[in-house]
């Protein structure tokens, strides 16, 4: 009995854990492999420049990031405490930006009339430049951050419905007439049958929206903001620290790297886990 309760819980083991490595084995080799090559082809192209004041190498950067995460600038803030200030005023904007996707996707696709409706304002939308959005709304809100969250909702939010309203027009059409034929409740029919085909659409948009919102807010703290992941940029650029604004880059992808790896990722991987 001992023998059998032994390989039994080997069997399990290896159930549990082979997974698992794999997993980090496949996340390895998507994140560690990348970044040295990327780390390699730098450090070759800033020693054959060999001008720190044009391209700082991997090490002079990664040492300046060191510093500038817990040096005070003389307003009392780290690096850190800009880049937290951006992250705040982009995840913010990036769940309210999917909040209205979702609403205008899925009701473009529900009810004929609002779809016919914007699908003839949202090219207008998508072309207009992120730059013309963000002065204009600086100068209509001022120089502050509800200024800049309205820009990044406007430039961001006509990606994310087209998105979304593509997923909700996807939706197999048998699948809806064999529920209504079993009367099924619209309840039942979201949750079976609307939300599990939207989830890869939802999780798709957030990290476009997520991406074009972390960009629209650095460059609206360049413009027009004394404080952020964009507004040091601009002061050091000013001043010519290419190593600083490097810098504060690493510290950008670093924190980018971040969320997807350690809670996008994950979660996704969790919540498709029945496709495996």
């Amino acid at each position: 009995m001992a023998l059998k309760n032994e390989s039994l819980g080997g069997v399990i083991r290896d159930d549990v854990v082979e997974p698992v490595l794999r997993r980090v084995r496949e996340n390895l080799l998507q994140t560690v492999l990348p970044i040295t090559v990327l780390l390699v082809i730098w450090g070759g192209v800033a020693s054959y420049i060999s001008d720190p004041g044009t391209l700082p190498g991997p090490l002079i950067t990664f040492e300046q990031t060191y510093y500038l995460t817990f040096t005070e600038d003389p307003y009392g803030l780290t690096a850190l405490d800009h880049v937290r200030v951006t992250f705040v005023r982009a995840i913010v904007a990036s769940v309210l930006v999917l909040l209205l996707s979702v609403v205008f996707g899925i009701l473009m696709a529900v009810v004929k009339p609002v779809g016919d409706s914007l699908v003839n304002f949202l090219p207008l939308g998508m072309t207009v430049p992120a730059v013309v959005i963000i002065l204009l709304s600086l100068v209509w809100f001022g120089f502050h951050e509800s200024g800049l969250i309205f820009a990044v909702i406007v430039a961001a939010t006509p990606f994310g419905v087209i998105n979304m309203w593509q997923g909700a027009r996807d939706v197999n059409i048998g699948l809806l007439e064999m529920a209504h034929s079993f009367d099924a409740s619209n309840r039942m029919i979201w949750r079976h049958i609307y939300i599990p085909h939207l989830l890869p659409y939802l999780f798709g948009s957030y990290r476009y929206i997520l991406g074009m919102v972390w960009k629209v807010t650095v460059l609206g703290e360049v413009f027009g903001l004394s404080d952020g992941l964009g507004a040091m940029l601009r002061t050091h650029f000013q001043f010519g620290n290419i190593e600083i604004v490097l810098g504060y880059l690493m510290l950008f992808v670093g924190i980018v790297l971040i969320i997807e790896y350690v809670f996008l990722k994950p979660l996704e991987d969790h919540l498709f886990r029945w496709r495996t």
